[in-house]
C-alpha cells in the first residue's frame, strides 16, 4: 500500500484530484492538517475536507492540534463533514508549531497525549490514526510514547524516524524505526526520504515487516514513482502524455478556484519547484518558470520545459 503524505501548501486538494485522475497506483490520500483558531476553522480547511473535492478511495483528514479540546472540536469537524476517520499530527516539526505544543511538541508530554487519546476514545466515534516522529529532542523519546500508543486502538501509526530538530534533513533513525516495529502493537507505516525507486528498495529491505508506505516528496518529484515501486511499467511517450495531462488538470484547478491570475501563478511556480524535476534539466526548466512575469511568459516557459521530453 502506498499513501501520499500531506504536505501543506502542497498536496491540496486541487492537486489531490489531478493526480488521481491521472495516476491511479496512490491507495490513501491524507488531507494536510486543519487547525483551530479561536474555536473555528479556516474556510481554506473547509474546503479541503469537502467530500465533493475529495472523491478518492479512500481520503483521511488530518488535524493539527494543541489540546484535548481542539482535537474533540476538529474531530467533529471532520465528523460532521463526512468522514469516517482522522489522523493525528504528531510529527509536524517546524518550530512555530511545536513550541505551541502542537505536532512534535505534543511527544515531549506523554502523559498529556494519554489524556487526550483517552477522552477521544470516549467521546468519538471516529476512527483514529496517528502520524509522528521519532521525538522533539531526542530518538530516545519515542520509548516514553509506545506504551501510550498501545493503550489505544489505532487504525494505524504512520511514522517518520527523525526528531523535530532535524525538520527534513539528516540521518534516518533507523534504530527508533525498529524499535517501534518490534513494541508497536499497531500496523506501521514507514514514512522519509523515498525519493527513487533504489531508497524504497533500501527501507524494504531494512525493515521487511513492513508493507505500507507513505511517499510525500518523491512523488512530488517524480509522479511516476508509486507506479514504479508497484513494478507498473508506462511506456515514454505515455509518461509524456501522463505529465502533460497531470499539469494541465492541476493550471484548470487553480485557475478556477483562486481569484486572480497573480495567485495562480505563484501556486504554479510552487507547484513547479518538485514538478520540474520530472525534466531532463531540473534547473533549466524551474528557471523558466521561476522568472514568469505573467501568464505569457509562463505559457513560454512551459512549452519550452515540454519541447525537452520529446
Amino acid at each position: 500500500m502506498i499513501y501520499l503524505a500531506p504536505i501543506q501548501g502542497f498536496t491540496d486538494f486541487v492537486y489531490r484530484n489531478a493526480y488521481s485522475k491521472v495516476f491511479t497506483e496512490i491507495d490513501a490520500y491524507f488531507i494536510p492538517y486543519i487547525s483551530a483558531k479561536n474555536g473555528t476553522i479556516l474556510r481554506k480547511y473547509e474546503k479541503e475536507i469537502l467530500l465533493q473535492n475529495n472523491q478518492q478511495k479512500r481520503v483521511i483528514p488530518q488535524v493539527l492540534v494543541k489540546d484535548l479540546n481542539e482535537l474533540l472540536f476538529l474531530s467533529g469537524v471532520v465528523e460532521n463533514a463526512g468522514y469516517s476517520e482522522v489522523n493525528l499530527n504528531l510529527g509536524c516539526p517546524y518550530p512555530m508549531v511545536t513550541k505551541r505544543g502542537k505536532g512534535a511538541g505534543l511527544l515531549a508530554d506523554p502523559e498529556k497525549l494519554k489524556i487526550m487519546l483517552t477522552a477521544f476514545f470516549d467521546k468519538s466515534n471516529l476512527k483514529l490514526s496517528i502520524k509522528l516522529r521519532a521525538g522533539l529532542n531526542s530518538p530516545e523519546e519515542i520509548e516514553t510514547i509506545i506504551p501510550v500508543l498501545n493503550n489505544f486502538p489505532l487504525t494505524e501509526i504512520i511514522f517518520h524516524p527523525r526528531i523535530a530538530k532535524q525538520l527534513y534533513k539528516g540521518e534516518i533513525h533507523t534504530s527508533a524505526f525498529q524499535l517501534a516495529t518490534d513494541n508497536l502493537k499497531h500496523k506501521l507505516v514507514y514514512n522519509g526520504d523515498i525519493f527513487s525507486l533504489a531508497d524504497f528498495n533500501k527501507y524494504e529491505y531494512n525493515f521487511p515487516e513492513i508493507d505500507d508506505w507513505m511517499l510525500g516528496r518523491g512523488i512530488l518529484m517524480n509522479p511516476f514513482l508509486p507506479a514504479e515501486i508497484k513494478n507498473i511499467s508506462i511506456l515514454q511517450d505515455d509518461k509524456f502524455e501522463k505529465l502533460k495531462e497531470f499539469h494541465e488538470l492541476v493550471f484548470k484547478g487553480y485557475t478556477e478556484t483562486m481569484d486572480n491570475t497573480g495567485n495562480v501563478l505563484n501556486k504554479m511556480k510552487q507547484f513547479w519547484s518538485y514538478f520540474s524535476y520530472s525534466f531532463p534539466n531540473q534547473k533549466k526548466a524551474f528557471k523558466g518558470i521561476k522568472k514568469s512575469k505573467n501568464m505569457v511568459d509562463y505559457n513560454v516557459a512551459t512549452q519550452k520545459a515540454f519541447f525537452s521530453l520529446y
